[in-house]
């Protein structure tokens, strides 16, 4: 099993982002996020209207026209970066409802932009405490206590969903990825992407991770069914989503289809260019073919969208040995070991 404090900043980072763009879709009448055919997983959560009014139906203020316009504002503000007058709009929920959740979500949603998760998390549960009902408040409780690495509470809160929310997609999409990613039990993990598939089958995100745990798994044909049909599906929700392709280019690598590959991940790369693992991948393929001088601009390219990641950096250091550049080698194995060290990566 990996250890879990070896990937923690990244894996934080990582699941607040995700977190913010889930949040960031159409809600059901249960108050949860859910997938829209037009929505794009890289919009961005502050200022999406339709998570105004998500949020704020969620709590049960429709009924309370003068507090469903104060809960509207907040969003409005954090997207202009008007951080205090939001907190000002949270604030006066918490007073003028003290039991409703509703302004504690909006406090920890504030703290949780701001990467405070202790403070995030407190008022989370203070949203739990005072709606003990509303799907959305176990939701992002549940996802806080991930982001702080307490996953049995994490998993109570996923449980919750499970029982009181059961045609919902988001706690098997969670509990997938925790069991797959952090306990190396893709089994089980491949049981909650499945689940989660059934309750929202145009879920690409969930579609890409059960391809990528049979990739895991060596069962590479009914990966690449995963693979293509989340290509499929980002198509035709217009979404800009490209860990698919990268699957697909992925496969046809293993199947030493360099032609396939490169075809694939330069569609990847088209959709996402700012996406470091795209020209991690771009660079990969190019020392396989040997083509080192465009394998190091690759490689240069994704160290250069994503310095956090020592992958790049060991790859440039084994190609610059091989093209006899001592002090470019030099270079990347300290930008190498320095990562490691600051991120504890593998």
């Amino acid at each position: 099993m990996k250890n879990p404090t070896q990937r923690t900043v990244r894996n934080t980072l990582g699941m607040t982002a995700l977190l913010l763009r889930l949040l960031a879709q159409n809600v059901n009448a249960q108050g949860l996020p859910v997938a829209s055919p037009s929505a794009q997983p890289t919009a961005s959560f502050w200022g999406r209207e339709i998570t105004v009014k998500g949020a704020c139906s969620a709590f049960g203020l429709d009924s309370n026209p003068e507090a469903a316009r104060t809960c509207q504002r907040i969003p409005m503000r954090l997207s202009g970066g008007k951080l205090d007058e939001a907190r000002q709009l949270a604030d006066t929920l918490v007073t003028e409802l003290p039991e409703s959740g509703v302004g504690h979500y909006w406090l920890g949603i504030l703290q949780l932009k701001q990467e405070k998760f202790i403070s995030a998390l407190r008022h989370f549960q203070a949203a739990v405490d005072r709606s003990p009902g509303i799907p959305m408040a176990h939701l992002i409780l549940g996802i806080c206590y991930a982001i702080i690495r307490q996953f049995e509470l994490f998993k109570q809160e996923m449980l919750w969903l499970t029982e009181h929310a059961p045609n919902e997609s988001l706690a098997y999409f969670y509990l997938g990825q925790y069991y797959s990613k952090d306990l190396d039990q893709v089994d089980k993990g491949m049981e909650y992407f499945r689940r989660a598939l059934q309750r929202n089958p145009h879920d690409i995100r969930t579609r890409y991770l059960l391809g990528y745990a049979l990739e895991l798994k060596g069962d590479r044909e009914k990966a690449m069914e995963e693979y293509k049909a989340g290509v499929a599906a980002a198509g035709a929700q217009g979404a800009i989503y490209s860990l698919p392709l990268q699957g697909v280019a992925r496969l046809y690598l293993q199947e030493n289809n360099e032609d396939k590959a490169l075809e694939y991940v330069q569609k990847a790369i088209q959709l996402e260019p700012k996406l470091a693992s795209n020209h991690l991948l771009l660079g990969k393929l190019y020392l396989w073919t040997g083509d080192l001088a465009k394998g190091v601009a690759a490689l240069r390219q994704a160290a250069d969208l994503d310095p956090a990641n020592a992958a790049p950096y060991y790859l440039l250091f084994r190609t610059y040995l091989t093209l006899k550049m001592p002090a470019e080698a030099k270079w990347a194995q300290a930008r190498f070991e320095e990562v490691k060290k600051a991120y504890g990566e593998d």
